[in-house]
């Protein structure tokens, strides 16, 4: 299987201070047949200089109009050829054995249509914040929230001409969430807990900018589309009010977090409650409280 050629698709917008360790990070691994595909999400720093800077054959450099980070990498994915698809994120690294530990997950599972390689989370000093421990059974911790790091996950080409992330601008942060479980209602998404990439948290993350009507109206409109797609009813209908109550709490944590309203993030703490009042004895739920208090 020497012959696999991995494609890792990098979308990126104003990423001129991370992108260059990202891509020198992908550029040293130990299995080197791959390309990089960086689509430049109409940034207007100097990310498209930096990135034409590196010279290696391996990298190809595309801009386009913006479109956020769901058509960026679908974008990225249309250009690909190789046998697997990797979306790797523009502010995060690669550890030398991202690709030979992804090799030999093809080997242990005889080409599968999706896995997911294991991950920590590091701050800008480089002190290890967090290492995720994933269970083996990803197609059911999915239903308690996205335990999944976009940088773990490689998908077969075929699989990602079937299912590509949504283009719906609003569901921008949590488009990769909306298409794991798709991919999960459908195949079984297999695991390594060898950690091969780690997410960099730092204050420019997306994630961590919060617009509370924004958020509100992500997660909720997330809702409507996963469960008008046949196959997730089909295979988590059971789960819904878990998912529900999971996508409430989230809302209600983040807005606890932000500091912004206390109103709205009681609002959906009940919400998450009503669905099932077992949650007050769960930690998000004493995470909450703490933040709304202190």
């Amino acid at each position: 299987m020497s012959d696999v050629l991995f494609s890792i698709v990098i979308p990126a917008y104003n990423r001129e201070k991370f992108i260059v360790k990202t891509i020198q990070s992908l550029l040293s691994q130990t299995y080197s047949n791959f390309e990089l595909i960086i689509v430049d999400d109409g940034s207007t720093d100097n990310t498209e200089k930096v990135v034409r800077e590196i010279e290696d054959q391996r990298i190809q450099y595309h801009k386009k109009e913006n479109g956020e980070r769901g058509a960026a990498r679908n974008y990225g994915a249309r250009l690909a050829k190789g046998n697997y698809i990797n979306f790797f994120d523009s502010d995060d690294l690669a550890y030398s054995n991202h690709l030979s530990e992804a090799m030999v997950m093809l080997q242990k599972f005889n080409t599968p249509e999706v896995f997911h390689l294991g991950y920590d989370i590091k701050n800008t000093e480089g002190r290890t914040l967090k290492r995720k421990n994933l269970v083996t059974d990803i197609n059911f911790s999915l239903v308690q929230g996205n335990c999944l790091s976009c940088n773990g996950v490689f998908v077969r080409l075929d699989i990602v001409k079937k299912h590509p992330f949504s283009t719906i601008r609003a569901l921008s942060a949590s488009e990769d969430y909306l298409l794991w479980l798709k991919l999960a209602a459908r195949y079984t998404i297999h695991s390594s807990l060898i950690v091969t990439s780690t997410i960099i948290e730092h204050s420019s993350r997306s994630v961590m900018i919060i617009n509370i009507n924004a958020l509100i109206k992500r997660k909720e409109l997330m809702l409507i589309e996963m469960f008008s797609d046949k196959e997730i009813i089909k295979k988590y209908f059971k789960n819904k009010f878990q998912i529900t109550q999971n996508t409430y709490s989230y809302i209600s944590l983040h807005i606890a977090l932000s500091k912004q309203s206390k109103k709205t993030a009681l609002k959906y703490l009940f919400k998450a409650i009503k669905l099932s009042p077992a949650f007050i004895f769960k930690r998000r739920f004493f995470a909450i409280i703490k933040h709304l208090i202190f």
